[in-house]
């Protein structure tokens, strides 16, 4: 492919780390949130509380970096900044995955 021409099929294939982790972080907040709420696991990360929260606020709030009503723009600037956080909150859920995979182990 010729220098300085955008690959689309490069960017998705490149993306697709982000996008896994994005789905494995929504795939585990919410057992851990039940999980939490039963008394089951403690304590609550914080920070992956205050990423989800940050997450829900900027994609829901009508101000941010470019404005929703912009075609095309509003929503992409959701996008990736949403998916941004929500690949940072994967970071944040690996002590709830260690404690889940350990009380799914049969004790010997």
């Amino acid at each position: 492919m010729a220098k300085g021409r955008l690959n689309p099929i490069g960017l998705i294939r490149g993306r697709g780390r982000v996008y896994w982790r994005i789905f494995k972080a929504l795939r585990t907040f919410f057992p851990m949130m039940n999980d939490w709420r039963k008394g089951r696991y403690r304590p609550l990360p914080k920070k992956a509380l205050g990423l989800m929260a940050l997450t829900i606020v900027y994609v829901v709030s009508p101000i941010d970096l470019v404005p929703d009503f912009i075609p095309f723009w509003g929503l992409l600037d959701d996008l990736v900044i949403g998916g941004w956080l929500l690949a940072k909150l994967d970071e944040e859920l690996d002590g709830y995955r260690r404690w889940r995979a350990s009380a799914n182990t049969p004790a010997a």
